[in-house]
């Protein structure tokens, strides 16, 4: 039975919690004038609940002291107010309570509360085998399109490699800071290796050919991106969808759109093409230009940041450009690494 310790501030408030909670969680209170950390680390909670009078002010003192405690790292802590105001419960969850709770409440909803925010901290937990799952799906899928399309062979995984690069760039920058979440570094990587997931759908013919494309076989490739958008699409309407699948659809069918409006499929330009596709469409080009094709040799680090540099505004985004311009050694040290493992 999980456990739920109360601050007793308050008798009339701790009774009400109790008598929410006592049936299906161990309840008890935090005892006064005692060493929090040493109390907390000899009675592990699964749950913090705490209780905030109108008269009492030190509420979000307590609540710092509780975050602390290494013993309370990952455990939700939980406002339950006398009185609420906007203010109030702003305050409580801009330092990090997982809820904010009025005591006027009835105690089937507190009850409820309570469950849905353990709930979560197990969905949580499990988060990094759910992950582990999702990476295995990603990387087979993409062994999948490489053992069809023999003529770009690790092009999916150094593609990986090179916007990784350029998305730590991106993320120290001023520019994009604070516009793309920590959170989503794993699902971006993830959704990476899967954009040409479409040309699965292309046939060998086409996407064997050893020599240069012709117009007709040209188009045709190119709808590999829309193959791409319908396969996650199908995903995303039978499951409901995560963002790593929403990712993983826009780099899928925007990574051939040009900054310029140019591009495929749909003519998009500049901020209207999704920026993590943008991102891709370099990381994407830098390895094909330093690939060797059955058709063409492979082109030189510096040759390679040229031509980009001379798709500046054109065929690239500028600022994500500069970007890569200010990490080219790194996009250089990342391909020699590539040329002796081959």
């Amino acid at each position: 039975m999980k456990h739920i310790m109360i601050t007793n501030h308050d008798a009339q408030m701790f009774r009400a919690a109790e008598h929410a909670l006592q049936e299906y969680y161990s309840i008890s209170p935090l005892p006064k004038d005692i060493d929090l950390q040493d109390y907390l680390r000899h009675n592990p909670v699964d749950l913090f609940l705490l209780t905030v009078t109108a008269a009492h002010t030190d509420s979000f003192h307590m609540y710092d002291n509780i975050m602390r405690i290494p013993e309370m790292i990952g455990k939700p802590v939980i406002f339950f107010a006398e009185q609420v105001s906007p203010e109030l419960e702003q305050q409580a969850l801009s330092i990090g309570a997982h809820d904010f709770i009025s005591m006027s409440v009835s105690p089937e909803l507190l009850l409820h509360r309570i469950c849905t925010c353990l709930e979560l901290m197990e969905l949580r937990k499990q988060k990094p085998y759910v992950e582990k799952y999702q990476d295995a799906i990603s990387f087979s899928f993409a062994e999948l399109v490489e053992f069809r399309d023999v003529t770009t062979g690790g092009h999916l995984k150094n593609t990986q490699r090179y916007f990784e690069i350029l998305l730590k760039q991106a993320m120290a920058s001023d520019l994009y800071k604070d516009i793309i979440p920590l959170e989503d570094t794993r699902d971006l990587l993830r959704s990476v290796t899967l954009h040409d997931i479409g040309k699965i759908g292309i046939n060998d013919e086409v996407l064997r050919k050893s020599s240069a494309l012709d117009f007709k076989e040209f188009e045709y490739m190119k709808t590999h991106t829309i193959l791409g958008k319908q396969a996650f699409d199908k995903i995303i309407k039978e499951t409901g969808g995560n963002r790593w699948l929403y990712l993983a659809r826009d780099m899928a069918y925007s990574h051939h759109e040009r900054w310029d409006g140019t591009g495929y499929p749909d003519g998009l330009s500049g901020q209207d093409i999704p920026l993590f596709a943008r991102m891709l469409t370099i990381a994407d080009v830098y390895d094909a230009l330093t690939s060797a094709r059955t058709y063409k040799e492979a082109y030189s680090h510096q040759k390679a940041m040229e031509i980009i540099l001379e798709g500046k505004g054109s065929f690239f985004d500028p600022d994500l450009v500069d970007l890569f311009i200010n990490a080219n050694e790194q996009f250089e040290e990342a391909l020699n690494k590539k040329q002796e493992r081959e």
